[in-house]
C-alpha cells in the first residue's frame, strides 16, 4: 500500500500575488510541508536528521499548475516518496481542488548535507531501510538538466534576508521561486502566469547576499533565468519556465493605487 500523504491548505491573503490567486511560490511551500509530514510517517522526518548532523536539501523541483486556485479556496496536497539512489531521493506531488480536480502536480529530488561541514553525504541507512520500494513513480523531469540562461535579456538586482534563512542555516528553497520572477518584464507579468516551473538548486546562500536575477526568452518561447551572488558571479540556482495567457481579472487596487 502507497503511504502518501494527504495535506489540506485554505489559500489565505497572505498566500497570494496581487490577481487574488495562489502563485507559484505557495505551491512549493505547500509541497514542502506535506514533504515533511509525510517524511514522519515514513520515520525519517527532518528533524530526526538535523539530530544526526544531517538535513534534506532540495536540489530539483518541476511542477506544472493547470490552475491557480483562488482566494479562499481549499486544496489537498498528495504526496509519496519515490525511487532513491545512494545520494538522492525522489518525491511526487499532486495538488487537487474541492471538486477533486488535479490542478498542479511535480517532482523533487533531494540531497543530504552534513550541517557542520557543510558537504553532500550519502543518504543515510535509517532513510534507505524504510524508504519504500512499490511507489508510483514520479512524473518526469522535462528535460536531463535545466539549460542555462546564456543571453540574457533582463535583470534585477536582490538581497537575501534574516528573515529568508530557515532551519537548516540558509536561504529556503521557497524564496528561490519568487526570486526568478523578479528580472521579468512588469508588463509581461501582467498578461502572462507560469505553467511549469524547473528550478535547479545549485549552491546555498546565507543573510545579506548581494544578488542578481536575470531573465531571457527562448526561440520557443519558454524563459530561462539565473540568480547568482554578485561578488563572485556564482549561480544559487537556474530554471526555466513555460507561460500562458491570463485570463482577465479586473483587479481594483492594480487600477487605484498610486
Amino acid at each position: 500500500m502507497t503511504l502518501k500523504g494527504i495535506e489540506s491548505f485554505t489559500i489565505k491573503t497572505y498566500h497570494t500575488d496581487r490577481f487574488g490567486k495562489a502563485c507559484p511560490a505557495t505551491f512549493a511551500a505547500f509541497f514542502e510541508e506535506a514533504a515533511a509530514n509525510n517524511a514522519r510517517l515514513h520515520g525519517f522526518p527532518g528533524e530526526y536528521l538535523l539530530q544526526h548532523g544531517i538535513a534534506w536539501v532540495l536540489s530539483r523541483l518541476t511542477f506544472t499548475v493547470d490552475r491557480y486556485p483562488n482566494i479562499g479556496e481549499t486544496i489537498s496536497i498528495h504526496t509519496w516518496p519515490s525511487a532513491h539512489t545512494p545520494n538522492l531521493a525522489l518525491r511526487c506531488f499532486e495538488a487537487f481542488d474541492a471538486e477533486n480536480h488535479l490542478i498542479a502536480e511535480g517532482t523533487t529530488a533531494w540531497l543530504v548535507i552534513d550541517i557542520k561541514k557543510r558537504k553532500l553525504v550519502p543518504v543515510p541507512e535509517f532513510v534507505t531501510e524504510n524508504y519504500p520500494h512499490s511507489n508510483p513513480p514520479c512524473k518526469e523531469f522535462p528535460t536531463r538538466a535545466v539549460p542555462r540562461l546564456r543571453n540574457p535579456q533582463h535583470e534585477c538586482p536582490l538581497i537575501s534576508r534574516k528573515a529568508d534563512i530557515d532551519t537548516n542555516g540558509h536561504v529556503n528553497n521557497v524564496r528561490y521561486l519568487g526570486w526568478i520572477q523578479e528580472s521579468m518584464p512588469e508588463e509581461f507579468i501582467m498578461e502572462y502566469e507560469p505553467v511549469l516551473i524547473d528550478i535547479s538548486y545549485r549552491m546555498e546562500c546565507g543573510a545579506f547576499q548581494k544578488l542578481t536575477s536575470k531573465s531571457g526568452g527562448t526561440d520557443d518561447g519558454d524563459y530561462l533565468h539565473t540568480v547568482s551572488f554578485d561578488e563572485t558571479g556564482r549561480e544559487l540556482c537556474r530554471a526555466r519556465t513555460e507561460w500562458r495567457k491570463r485570463q482577465h481579472v479586473d483587479v481594483p487596487y492594480l487600477q487605484h493605487h498610486i
